[in-house]
């Protein structure tokens, strides 16, 4: 879950008159806390996270007070004439594998109060946070209730999995009000729709677990309760999407969502249904995306769902995209709101990420995507990944472990490990060569059958198993282990992780090569070859294709599944194949020595102007359009 802080401890005893130091948001939030219960400001230095101190006089008697801030630390303070004042905070973000396998992850605070503005209107509204982890969703929503003379009490409702993480926030939250049977322990899943009556409002940051680690029993319920709804997800589905359909389906007629999904939402195959589900769900639907990265630390990228008029159905989509959170608060209500047909997103015609370029980029770029001058990378050539070994180290050789061990040729197919092991648009043979000395080529050890084994071979095995290799986990599901099995010699590589952008390299080398590539197989209905392939790669039109069917990774990286790659356009000019075969070479020899816009200025005059006809402005805007791209992913 992309959620708030799960620990609970007692920070500091302050005596009846003494120094307290509170960390706020700003200076104004502190002060605002002070003074509006008769204390001395505190002073301190402004700006977010920052410690602010200043003397208290305190007045005998027990009291408990509460911060107005739905931030990063809320902190309730106990007095005694004894004691003074006693400080907690809300239980702390997890980290690593502690967050990885409950999906929990810290959510920035302006978010989470817009989120409760948004989705709590009147004073009769009762909301649910369905996984509330450290509780800054259902603090803002007390806040809100208070606001509008609501009864938070009553009206608030919060579901938690973890035992512990219940046990803390659930003290914090009843200081603040809300009745303790209404934060449930349990499994979201087992809540049955209707078991909480009129509920207006859903709001929070679903779990956000793989489909790797999101299995068991859980995930049965989960998929159970999405298939009820009439939404079928597949098994690549991660932990939020079958909550987000169960939020939904707790709703009353007229609801409001308001939650921090993954960007997988609008390019995720596995996403579509959701996004048909909500489009027959509610009467208005739209994203609110940033430019600068939610969660910085994390490689998801995120946006912010707002659906309401539960029972309506949408036709229409609509889009925000903002600089960063803090616009949120002072949104302004006559901002543009891009308007994408649902239907578009729900087939995967289009892409979220397609309403981030300037408008006239946008129209050329579907222009041609529908011409009969492009192709799309799929009708050329099937896309797949590597061969899987399951442990590298054991099934990759060096030439001299080769000789070591006596390994027959037979048993081995030369191979390129790793994208650096690619430079230029052509793997040669010298380039496999000059591999070696790096470790980025060798060998592969490729046993196709269980024939008696040359005993040098058995030696190695042998030398494997007392190593631990046999008990890897794909070795240990395929038999025998040391068959490693779809290993192809492609045409084609295709890097899948790009700082810049994906490269397609020839394979002229005849090597074969792991996961960590892609692999391009030329379709017998090809026109072209893998030369031609390469050339087309490298056009404005196809990086800029390559960004829009791609999805952006933390630290600006793009990756390209092999799916995506097949949906990649590519120009088919009318030129003749010996003319790409002679600028393959050229663009080759730019790449080599590093003039990368020097190659695709060459591409694209000789492809897109003189092979297409585009003009010299449209060349230009695909290139500024693909930078776009590149530039909003390379920020994040």
């Amino acid at each position: 879950m992309l959620t708030s802080s799960r620990s609970l401890s007692a920070t500091k005893k302050i005596g009846r008159q003494g120094l307290l130091h509170i960390v706020g948001r700003s200076t104004t939030l502190a002060d605002s806390f002070f003074s509006s219960r008769g204390f001395l400001s505190p002073r301190g230095s402004p700006g977010c996270n920052i410690s602010h101190a200043g003397f208290c006089q305190t007045k005998p008697g027990p009291q408990v007070f509460s911060t107005p801030c739905p931030g990063r630390l809320a902190i309730f303070y106990t007095r005694s004439d004894r004691l003074g004042f006693v400080a907690f905070k809300l239980p702390e973000s997890p980290s690593g594998e502690a967050a990885k396998a409950l999906g929990a992850y810290y959510t920035d605070p302006t978010i989470v109060g817009f989120l409760v503005r948004w989705a709590i209107r009147t004073p009769s509204d009762s909301v649910l946070d369905p996984s509330f982890g450290g509780g800054v969703f259902l603090q803002a929503a007390v806040q809100r209730l208070e606001q509008l003379g609501g009864n938070p009490r009553s009206q608030i409702f919060g579901v938690e999995i973890d035992p512990q993480v219940h046990a803390r926030t659930r003290l914090f939250l009843e200081h603040r009000g809300i009745r303790p049977s209404n934060l449930i322990l349990g499994d979201f899943f087992d809540l049955l729709p209707g078991q909480i009556p009129s509920l207006t409002a859903v709001v929070g940051n679903p779990p956000f677990i793989r489909y790797q680690r999101f299995t068991g029993e859980g995930r049965a319920r989960a998929m159970a309760r999405a298939s009820s709804e009439g939404v079928a997800l597949s098994k690549l589905s991660s932990s939020w999407a079958p909550f987000l359909v169960h939020s939904v389906a707790m709703l009353c007629s007229g609801g409001r969502l308001g939650m921090v999904i993954p960007m997988e939402l609008g390019h995720a195959a596995y996403a579509r249904p959701l996004l048909a589900y909500l489009a027959r769900s509610f009467e208005q639907i739209a994203f609110l995306t940033f430019k600068k990265k939610l969660f910085p630390s994390l490689s998801q990228d995120t946006l912010l769902l707002l659906a309401e008029g539960k029972g309506g159905k949408a036709s229409h989509f609509h889009l925000l995209d903002l600089d960063k959170p803090s616009d949120l608060n002072n949104l302004d209500p006559a901002l543009e709101r891009q308007s994408i047909e649902a239907q578009a997103l729900t087939s995967g015609r289009q892409r979220i990420i397609e309403y981030f370029l300037p408008p006239k980029a946008r129209a050329l770029y579907r222009e041609l995507s529908h011409s009969k001058q492009t192709r799309r990378l799929g009708e050329l050539a099937d896309v797949g990944i590597g061969y899987v070994t399951g442990n590298n180290s054991f099934f990759h050789l060096s030439p001299l472990q080769v000789a070591r061990w006596g390994i027959s040729s037979r048993y081995l197919k030369p191979a390129v490990r790793r994208a650096r092991g690619l430079s230029g648009l052509r793997f040669t043979p010298s380039d496999w060569e000059g591999g070696l000395l790096r470790g980025e080529s060798g060998y592969l050890l490729h046993i196709t059958g269980q024939d008696d084994l040359p005993l040098e071979l058995q030696a190695y095995l042998a030398y494997g198993e007392s190593e631990g290799a046999h008990q890897a986990h794909k070795c240990r599901v395929r038999d025998p282990w040391y068959a490693v099995p779809h290993v192809y010699q492609p045409d084609a590589f295709l890097t899948y992780m790009s700082g810049e952008y994906p490269r397609l390299v020839t394979n002229e080398a005849h090597v074969v090569a792991p996961n960590s590539l892609h692999i391009l197989r030329l379709r017998s209905t090809s026109p072209l070859g893998a030369a031609g392939l390469a050339c087309l790669w490298q056009t404005s039109l196809t990086r800029l294709s390559a960004e829009i069917e791609g999805h952006a990774l933390g630290g600006g990286m793009l990756k390209v599944e092999p799916r995506e790659a097949e949906k990649v356009v590519l120009a088919a000019p009318n030129l003749p194949l010996d003319a790409l075969d002679a600028l393959l070479a050229e663009l080759d020899s730019l790449l080599r020595i590093g003039r990368t816009e020097a190659a695709q200025d060459l591409a694209d005059d000789i492809i897109l102007i003189q092979g297409l006809g585009l003009t010299r402005a449209e060349q230009r805007l695909l290139r500024r359009a693909a930078n776009v791209l590149k530039e909003r992913r390379s920020a994040r």
